[in-house]
């Protein structure tokens, strides 16, 4: 259910799916971003099990940059732990 909406990039009206989440980057550091939102990354994230998440302000302006985030080391979406 978390990896259907995280797949949905824009609502209707053109406006971002914008969420919060909580996850463990490659390097073993917890990430938390109050705002953020899916994107894409160069190569096929199907394949290697990742997507593409960008920060956000309230606004839904890009703050930093592009994390490639694996599906299974997210820990919490929209505040709601993620159970594998």
């Amino acid at each position: 259910m978390m990896l259907k909406e995280l797949d949905i990039k824009w609502l209707p009206g053109g406006i971002r799916n914008i969420f919060s989440i909580k996850f463990v980057n490659k390097k073993g550091n917890i990430h938390f971003f109050p705002r953020a939102y899916a994107t894409g990354l160069n190569y096929s994230v199907s394949d290697s099990r990742q997507r593409g998440i960008q920060e956000c302000d309230e606004r839904g302006k890009p703050i930093g940059h592009i994390y490639p985030v694996g599906i299974d080391l997210i820990l919490m979406f929209n505040n709601m732990e993620v159970i594998l």
